[in-house]
């Protein structure tokens, strides 16, 4: 365990085990465990120094059964050390972030964080730049900005920029992103080949076309024209901000494209509703011999607005024996029940070896006006898989248009008791529809004023749902008359 977070210096043994004049004669008809029993022999005959004692070592318990566990015992061991005032070298530090991170196991790593020494931290780039790093990942965006603040040569290298770059990006706060791009342009820090993806999925989440032009220029001036990373995100940049002239033109200037440029451009027509335009690019992918991944075709499948076409590639799919991948099956549900083909979308989940929440949210989906929904969700319990929100929008939405007060009233409570699930606004939505449905006005009302309202919901939807309520009064009034 302490042998992959610690290095230790080469002993005799590990220069000995180099040799090359061994017996390989002999020792090819020998089992493992008879070598193992040799060599052992032969290293008790010599006399090796005994390896100096590791702080990491103190309160070492052996066989974790986790990497989580194993973790936690490393660092049980770095706050014993640090409190019997053992000097830690910095290294350790920086490994136990890094662990920390590639877990996104924040909890340990401000244990850590609070075991450093705070004058280390500030001398210290490359450890400052990890924690900034562990922090911004995970969410804790005050924390690594505070950090970020306090660090004394951030201007030595983008990789703290970059860190908390992604960090806003990752949580959609793409403004405080782009506003830390130019910060660091100003400051006159290097961006290297991470900064410009990242900057350019900020770009595309803003949707400015000329800001995303403005990082591209300053790609080019740093070198990085020809760079595929940075030209596959032009080009997904430029078609979410509703260029798709320019994000061709990047796509066609591409030196070499691999699978992941074939999808951007695949997508980006998609995203457009352009199907004529994305199935010529899906051809010419073929004709170049790009093999196509799940992502391709089940984008494919996605912007087929023809069923004929959208049959034919299913029946390249199953030629090229694609069609037990779990992405594509569920596309294929989709794509039939798009089309109104309930029978076929049903062949072939029936026929799919494995299914995740996404099959069967697709197969209720599909069956969201027949009472057949209902049916696939207790299967779903059944076969163990849990439900999540999607699952409750698609069958409340079922009890709503079939009129299935009870039904619909013991699924809500399921899914607030047994799951645990957060009632978002596309449940009220059902649950006012249900209700408005069997004349219940009171009730109705109640979900918007108890659920939504505490909520706080956006006045543009509670006005969405006092309408809805409004027309089922009108309704009613219609019926009595």
């Amino acid at each position: 365990m302490i042998a992959t977070l610690v290095r230790f210096p080469p002993n005799r043994m590990s220069l000995c085990s180099q040799k090359k004049n061994k017996k390989k004669n002999i020792n090819e008809n020998k089992t493992w465990k008879q070598r193992r029993l040799e060599s052992q022999e032969r290293r008790n005959g010599l006399s090796f120094p005994k390896p100096k004692s590791t702080p990491l070592l103190i309160h070492h318990r052996p066989h974790p059964k986790t990497k989580l566990e194993a973790l936690e015992q490393v660092v049980k061991d770095l706050e014993a050390s640090v409190e019997k005032g053992i000097k830690i070298d910095p290294e350790i530090y920086a490994s136990l972030l890094e662990t920390c991170y590639r877990f996104q196991a924040i909890l340990h790593g401000i244990r850590v964080h609070r075991l450093i020494p705070t004058s280390l931290l500030h001398k210290n780039v490359g450890i400052s730049s990890k924690l900034l790093r562990l922090y911004a990942s995970c969410g804790y965006l005050d924390d690594a900005h505070d950090l970020f603040d306090q660090m004394a040569k951030r201007d030595t290298s983008a990789f703290p920029w970059n860190s908390l770059i992604s960090g806003y990006a990752q949580v959609g706060h793409y403004d405080e992103a782009i506003a830390l791009y130019f910060q660091m342009v100003e400051e006159g820090v290097e961006a290297d080949l991470f900064t410009f993806p990242r900057v350019l999925k900020v770009c595309a989440g803003i949707g400015s076309v000329q800001v995303g032009e403005e990082v591209h220029r300053h790609a080019i001036r740093a070198g990085f024209a020809a760079d595929g990373f940075i030209l596959n995100a032009l080009v997904d940049m430029y078609s979410k901000c509703g260029d798709i002239v320019k994000a061709r033109k990047v796509f066609d200037k591409m030196p070499h494209r691999d699978p992941v440029s074939w999808n951007s451009m695949l997508t980006a027509y998609v995203h457009h509703g352009l199907e004529v335009q994305a199935m010529n690019i899906f051809r010419q992918m073929l004709l170049e011999g790009c093999e196509p991944d799940s992502v391709s075709i089940s984008t494919v499948l996605t912007g087929v607005s023809s069923l004929g076409l959208g049959v034919q590639i299913h029946g390249w799919v199953i030629s090229q024996g694609h069609e037990w991948n779990l992405s594509i099956a569920n596309s294929l549900i989709m794509m039939y029940s798009n089309h109104g083909r309930l029978e076929k979308a049903r062949w072939v989940f029936n026929l799919m070896p494995e299914r995740d929440v996404v099959s069967w949210n697709s197969i209720i989906s599909a069956h969201c006006k027949r009472r057949e929904a209902l049916a696939f969700f207790e299967q779903m319990e059944g076969a163990g898989v849990q439900p999540d929100k999607i699952t409750f929008v698609s069958i409340l939405s079922a009890c709503a248009y079939l009129g299935l007060l009870k039904d619909g009233e013991r699924l809500f409570a399921l899914m607030c008791g047994k799951y645990k699930i957060k009632p978002i606004m596309e449940h009220y939505g059902c649950m006012v529809n249900l209700y408005g449905r069997a004349g219940l006005i009171k009730k109705a009302y109640s979900i918007i004023v108890d659920g939504i309202g505490t909520e706080a919901a956006g006045v543009l939807d509670l006005e969405v749902y006092y309408v809805l309520i409004c027309n089922f009064c009108s309704k009613k009034k219609k019926k009595k008359k």
